[in-house]
């Protein structure tokens, strides 16, 4: 008997002192939002945006060393979309759309201090920015970057212009190429000399909802050949990519999707390697530091309407992900 009450106590004991550590590795919730939104950080930095339903606009937020503030941005009609990332020098900065007067590119400081507006940036979405270069996208697909003074502008590859496949309706089928319709450029990502892009297009292909695909790409901004990190054909759990998002080198993005499950997957350029965790929601933003990411959650499936705040949904939240339990992984090019 003695023996039992020793084993029971040691069982106690080491349940409690595995409480702390499972809590210890739960997400983290930062903030409560009030719409839909990217996520975006760099450092000690992430910066959002967010809907103030008494002024009836969206605002930029900004978290900096664990506070939260407002700087005095425009507020918009819209989300805002807005990047944060290393300055000309190496402090962190802003990269925005700003829609007073026409939506173009304006880089400030943090706080939103000096604001300068890119030139020849007019129609702009999806601006990031790293050291003197700051990229967007001008209209659905096209892809501009330049120097913050407006200068060396130029055009990337953005979208690709040419895909080939095998259609499914026929046996031993010949190899088909054709220009993707409807092609959009959905996300950007500077790190360094690398673009990462997310993109999404129509092929008549039969794969997926009418054949449309979304992929992961990166492209040096010097020019030269583009690099398919992961291609994923969308089906009836509506999948997607959620990124891109650099840090030290890697890069990571999100597998969005009901039917395949939730993935976080992290891309190594240099060895040309994979891994993938598990994930366990639907998200809007995702946005990695290290081994953490910060996270803007959806108010559930797509899918079924929901929004950010409206009675009987789920909050929407900021927070920062438990660590991430890697495993090796084959390279995400697949149809569901």
């Amino acid at each position: 008997m003695a023996i039992l009450k020793l084993l029971i106590a040691m069982l106690v004991t080491s349940i409690g002192l595995l409480a702390p550590a499972a809590a210890a590795t739960a997400p983290t919730t930062i903030a409560t939002l009030h719409g839909d939104t990217a996520i975006e950080a760099y450092g000690d930095v992430a910066v959002w945006s967010d809907y103030d339903a008494t002024a009836r606009s969206w605002h930029v937020v900004v978290r900096r060393d664990g506070a939260i503030s407002t700087p005095p941005i425009p507020a918009g009609k819209s989300a805002i979309e807005v990047d944060v990332g290393p300055g000309p020098s190496g402090a962190p900065t802003l990269a925005y759309v700003s829609c007073t007067g026409g939506c173009h590119v304006v880089v400030s400081g943090v706080d939103g201090s000096d604001p300068q507006t890119v030139p020849d940036s007019q129609g702009a979405k999806h601006p990031t920015i790293w050291g003197d270069r700051v990229a967007w996208v001008s209209g659905k697909a096209k892809v501009m970057i330049s120097r913050l003074d407006g200068s060396q502008r130029r055009v990337l590859a953005g979208a690709p212009r040419r895909k080939c496949y095998y259609s499914s309706l026929v046996e031993n089928p010949p190899l088909l190429c054709a220009a993707p319709q409807s092609p959009s450029v959905d996300a950007l990502a500077l790190y360094r000399g690398q673009l990462a892009l997310i993109d999404t297009f129509i092929l008549n292909d039969n794969v997926g909802a009418v054949g449309t695909t979304t992929e992961v790409r990166t492209e040096a901004i010097t020019g030269g050949p583009q690099r398919l990190v992961a291609l994923l054909g969308v089906g009836e759990g509506d999948e997607s990519w959620l990124g891109p998002s650099w840090s030290d080198g890697k890069l990571y993005f999100y597998e969005d999707s009901m039917g395949a499950g939730f993935l976080v997957y992290r891309f190594d350029p240099a060895k040309d390697t994979y891994v993938s965790a598990r994930a366990h929601t639907y998200l809007t933003g995702f946005s990695v530091i290290g081994e953490r990411a910060y996270e803007a959650t959806a108010p559930g499936d797509p899918r079924a309407g929901g929004i950010c705040g409206e009675e009987g949904i789920t909050p929407c939240v900021v927070r920062v992900s438990e660590p991430f339990a890697f495993k090796r992984a084959r390279a995400p090019v697949h149809v569901p």
